[in-house]
């Protein structure tokens, strides 16, 4: 769910952050907390998929969250119940998914990329089409982690043809 535009406040503290590839035998990372670790289990060939996992050390228990085709930067909260994929599947488009942290287990808010689409398609003109949309910002509110702050890369040109403009928005989920 995207609850408003904001083009005023940026990023506060910069939350744990770490980018990796699909082509990385194993990526672990740890939740600031040190109950979660977010696991990439990738092939070592950039032919196939890196297998996605979270595991509660607590009870030891592993959940299967998907796949990464390409690269992937992860960003925990600071209170360790909010976790955020940035999938860059293409080479000029990202995906963002979103966990929810809770004792029984990670649940993803599905629906938010598309509703983050649906935003940028309402900001671009009629006779246009966004070229690609990246995701270059990407934080947690300092005061309430379920709030996520994010800059979206979307640049737009005619549909007819021609050159491409810049487009950024600043969007509060």
């Amino acid at each position: 769910y995207v609850g408003q535009i904001s083009f005023a406040s940026d990023c506060g503290a910069p939350g744990k952050e770490v980018g990796f590839t699909h082509g990385e035998a194993r990526v672990l990372v740890s939740s600031p907390d040190h109950r979660w670790e977010f696991i990439s289990a990738g092939s070592e060939t950039w032919e196939h998929s890196a297998r996605l996992m979270m595991l509660d050390y607590q009870t030891k228990k592993r959940w299967n969250i998907g796949s990464l085709e390409r690269n992937g930067t992860v960003f925990w909260s600071h209170d360790s119940r909010r976790l955020i994929l940035r999938d860059e599947y293409a080479a000029d488009d990202t995906r963002l998914r979103v966990f929810d942290l809770t004792d029984s287990g990670p649940q993803e808010r599905h629906g938010l990329d598309r509703s983050i689409k649906r935003v940028v398609s309402r900001h671009t003109p009629p006779n246009e089409e966004s070229l690609w949309i990246t995701y270059p910002q990407v934080c947690f509110s300092d005061e309430n982690s379920s709030l996520i702050l994010l800059t979206v890369d979307a640049p737009h040109a005619p549909r007819s043809g021609g050159s491409g403009k810049s487009f950024r928005l600043r969007l509060i989920i």
